[in-house]
């Protein structure tokens, strides 16, 4: 018996905590891409064992009675997993959940109830400065989407509330830290980075101009300089600003388009998809820039990565819709490529983490993006020598150790 005993506290002793990370995973999602860039890191120790259960997406969307009950088979055994896990880590937007509040809500309740230990990472989070509801169809959109996210958040925040020993939560900007402790959330439970892709080893091995050679032959492009545009393609990217500055630029600059439309952002029956039709007519207005923009499509995660790195300078003219942080942005930073991006909120607040990293144009001023690539701002020492600085504190190595660093919290009870 006494045998018995000291085995069963050896192997007590040398049990690996179980770390579950419930997430989209391996689908064309920005949320996806970074969990598995996040994944390497993540396996890449031990003391921690990770497991990733992949959301049927799809599925909880679906309101098919046949989706919906597969969904439900599927959902189970994701909290089968949830019952076995020492910390669960919910990579949090709503729409990963269901698609209407009361679905998104029951199903993450569910988790969280399952839960010994969460870690919530914010993909979205509620503004504390919504705007006014606006008698149109995209205010409606907008309005809806809101209130979707409000009724989820609500609830979550008052659970949070109640048992807050239970949570730890990771956000992606220092207003979004500070605008949770207004919430409520106490502040030791809350950590904020800016988004990371790229390891410090990849990074090592990355060549501009290696990358530049092999890409601008696959899209027959002769020489000049190369510029991108990243991220799926719907109204607010602003994709057609960086289409209006090209036409102010010299003949040897190229425009890629890389990204294609989100699976929920398609219109069923109708190959007049809106937004690609008006990008289309932009670029037919301009015939100078006839076979200079380079529509590339939605790419897996090492193409996209080739794409972006071979670009002289990566544009982001995004309207202001409120987003609180941007994955190409930060992987653009990863990557330490120039970097154009629209005044917005979002990347006002990654600028914060070092700045200078980031160079502005107002939003929509296709003329002030032209006369800023032309200068080559992004290029200037101050600018280069901000992102250097930037990615001496920020990586995906950083992010993985925030991520065990509260869970370590979690486990010791602090």
């Amino acid at each position: 018996m006494e045998q018995i005993n000291i085995t069963s506290q050896i192997n007590l002793a040398v049990r690996v905590p179980k770390f579950l990370v419930i997430s989209s995973y391996k689908r064309a999602c920005g949320i996806a891409q970074y969990v598995e860039f996040l994944e390497l890191p993540l396996r890449d120790q031990t003391d921690f064992d990770i497991e990733i259960a992949a959301l049927p997406v799809d599925l909880l969307r679906s309101q098919s009675p046949y989706a919906r009950k597969a969904a439900i088979i599927e959902f189970k055994e994701i909290l089968l997993k949830v019952d076995q896990a020492d910390i669960v880590n919910i990579q949090l937007e709503p729409g990963l959940f269901g698609f209407t509040p009361n679905q998104i809500w029951r199903n993450l309740k569910a988790i969280i109830r399952r839960s010994k230990k969460v870690i919530l990472t914010y993909h979205t989070a509620p503004p504390l400065d919504a705007a006014r509801f606006q008698l149109s169809r995209n205010g409606l959109l907008h309005y809806l989407r809101d209130w979707r996210g409000n009724y989820v958040f609500n609830r979550l925040f008052a659970k949070v509330r109640k048992n807050p020993r239970k949570f730890q939560h990771i956000v992606q900007t220092a207003r979004e830290a500070k605008n949770f402790a207004l919430l409520g959330i106490p502040g030791n439970t809350i950590t904020h980075q800016p988004l990371a892709f790229v390891s410090q080893q990849v990074r090592q091995r990355m060549d501009h101009d290696l990358a530049k050679t092999e890409v601008s032959e696959r899209l027959n492009i002769k020489s000049g300089v190369v510029l991108g545009c990243f991220g799926f393609l719907s109204q607010y990217k602003g994709i057609e600003v960086a289409i209006r500055a090209l036409g102010n630029l010299p003949a040897d600059h190229h425009l890629l388009v890389v990204g294609g439309l989100h699976p929920e952002g398609v219109e069923k029956g109708n190959v007049e998809q809106p937004y690609i039709t008006k990008l289309i007519k932009e670029i037919k207005k301009q015939r100078k820039i006839k076979g200079r923009v380079h529509f590339c499509g939605s790419l897996g995660n090492d193409e996209f990565n080739e794409v972006m790195l071979a670009c002289d300078a990566v544009i982001l003219p995004y309207a202001e819709v409120g987003q609180t942080s941007s994955g190409p942005a930060a992987l653009a930073l990863d990557m330490g490529r120039p970097l154009y991006c629209s005044h917005t909120k979002c990347f006002s607040e990654l600028d914060r983490y070092q700045p200078g990293a980031v160079t502005f144009f107002e939003v929509g001023n296709h003329i002030e993006l032209a006369q800023k690539l032309i200068k080559r701002e992004a290029d200037m020492p101050g600018r280069v020598e901000a992102r250097t600085f930037y990615l001496e504190r920020y990586s995906v190595e950083h992010r993985a150790a925030a991520y065990f660093a509260a869970a370590k919290r979690l486990l010791q009870g602090k």
